[in-house]
């Protein structure tokens, strides 16, 4: 027997509704509609069909910000896969549940910090005579000393290093959550059968864990592609355009150049691509419930 809502929900539901379709799809709606245009602000708009789309196909800079977004994401899902995990697999095996409480408190604190404040302090970090540069030269390994924003050998690597140790907070409570959902009575047979720590680890824990891993998979892979913010700030994309990626050559494109059809057309290209992502994940955790 089907139940029936009461008509007062979909009335509640109606503000809601209107806000995200204001705010959520009609700028993803505008973004469709003037990659088609040569669309300046105050400008007179000019439709120009495919064009933004085929002049992507051949800006240099957008093929080189790709590059940098792969490796970008490389380095970010090894990264946050494997350290959040062995840190929480880590804390699991904690024998008492106070000192597991309190590490999950102490990696998830850091989760309150704005990720501005964490950016301007990364700045410091890097800076000519700042702190990394400091402890480089306490260790006497002076010859290690550089420019880690302005070297276009490192400025790529010093970036992708922002956030060191890298225990993500978020990662750790999805791995955590996914470790106690392991029935006790499966651990207990392993260690009773001699398994060592290792061995539960690689055959029993890291299998039962694969869901964890393929949604931070996703929301890595889809967080690196929207996120620019870190690049704007330390680098600008430079230097020359060593550290650019998509996602700040549309910000470039559209609010410095005045070019809003060409970055409309960036932003639609980043939308299918973790659009695309987002249905394969759909599809292979509708799998696994399948199976």
């Amino acid at each position: 027997m089907t139940r029936r809502a009461p008509r007062g929900i979909y009335l509640a539901l109606l503000p809601s509704f209107a806000l995200l379709a204001v705010f959520n799809y009609w700028p993803i709606v505008s973004a469709f509609f003037h990659s088609f245009y040569r669309w300046d602000p105050g400008g007179v708009e000019e439709y120009t069909g495919l064009s933004n789309f085929a002049r992507l196909m051949h800006d240099a800079v957008m093929w080189k910000a790709f590059a940098n977004l792969a490796l970008v994401i490389g380095a970010n899902l090894t990264i946050k896969l494997a350290v959040p995990l062995a840190v929480a697999v880590l804390i699991f095996h904690l024998r008492r549940e106070a000192w597991r409480y309190f590490y999950r408190v102490l990696f998830v604190v850091p989760m309150v910090v704005p990720a501005m404040v964490v950016t301007l302090l990364w700045q410091f970090v890097y800076a000519d005579g700042g702190l990394l540069a400091a402890l480089l030269q306490a260790l006497g390994l002076n010859n290690f000393i550089k420019g880690w924003l302005s070297n276009p050998q490192a400025a790529l690597g010093a970036l992708i290093g922002v956030g060191f140790p890298f225990v993500s907070g978020f990662a750790l409570l999805v791995f955590y959550a996914g470790l106690l959902n392991i029935p006790d009575s499966v651990l207990e047979s392993a260690r009773l059968e001699g398994a060592g720590w290792w061995r539960r680890f690689w055959r029993i824990e890291l299998p039962l864990l694969l869901g964890q891993m393929r949604v931070i998979v996703v929301l890595t892979m889809i967080g690196t592609m929207q996120g620019y913010e870190l690049f704007l700030i330390l680098t600008r994309g430079g230097p020359g355009y060593t550290t650019m990626v998509p996602g700040l050559w549309m910000y470039l494109c559209g609010f410095s150049f005045n070019e809003m059809g060409y970055a409309c057309s960036i932003g639609v290209v980043l939308f299918l691509a973790m659009l695309g992502l987002t249905v394969l994940n759909l599809r292979f955790m509708k799998q696994e419930e399948i199976a």
